[in-house]
């Protein structure tokens, strides 16, 4: 088709500290109707997508990122970015502006990276990139988002209609979803047509107390099944 987080990685870290972080509520989000809405299990809606990402052989998107920090006595920094997203011969390419840049001018060279290397490169994607693990990871659920080591657990999914376009909103938040120690939380929104996620929203709260939001709003340009 066409169309307990006790450990993050010093290289996360780093990047929080240089960019900030990021999102912002899911404003024109409206809900429709409950009497004219069948229910969804968030679990069983969860397991449909991790299939549907599976299935992707090649795929294509653009992103537009909003990352906003804040910590106590400090300024909250909100950095706005765009990445796109490549699937192509089992491997994925997140592009940022910088990566842009240097392929433009011609200094994309090509060494042979190491098996670890590779997984650090893959980490660090993934966290640009979160929607991506459902394609590459082992368990989405435990691995959705670095740094969140209890993993998530759906715990609704409903119908919305976002910018008029009927969409599921799936909420996960971090641990059991019944504990009230979360530190994490994320809405996705998706199209139920192509089963494709076109935004996320996120809230983590990091080992130092810093308080990072993410938000992406992601065009999925093309997508076909192996």
């Amino acid at each position: 088709m066409t169309k307990n987080f006790a450990r993050v990685p010093a290289v996360l870290v780093a990047l929080v500290a240089a960019l900030g972080a990021g999102g912002t509520a899911v404003a024109d989000e409206q809900a429709t109707p409950v009497n004219a809405v069948a229910e969804i299990d968030p679990q069983a809606f969860f397991g449909r997508l991790i299939e549907r990402y599976r299935r992707l052989e090649t795929y294509l998107d653009t992103v537009d990122v909003v990352y906003v920090t804040a910590a106590a006595g400090r300024e909250p920094r909100r950095v706005v970015s765009r990445i796109s997203c490549r699937i192509a011969d089992g491997r994925l390419r997140v592009q940022t502006a910088g990566s842009q840049v240097r392929d433009s001018i011609g200094l994309e060279v090509p060494i042979k990276r190491s098996p670890a290397m590779e997984a650090l490169v893959l980490r660090y994607n993934l966290w640009l990139a979160p929607h991506m693990t459902l394609r590459f990871t082992e368990d989405p659920r435990k691995e959705f988002r670095l740094g969140v080591d209890e993993g998530f657990t759906p715990d609704s999914a409903r119908r919305v209609t976002v910018g008029g376009k009927q969409m599921i909103h799936l909420h996960l938040r971090s641990a059991d979803g019944t504990s009230e120690q979360v530190t994490a939380a994320f809405d996705l929104i998706v199209d139920p047509d192509t089963m494709l996620i076109e935004r996320i929203d996120g809230e983590q709260r990091l080992p130092d107390g810093t308080n990072y939001r993410t938000s992406l709003r992601i065009t999925p340009l093309e997508a076909t099944d192996r």
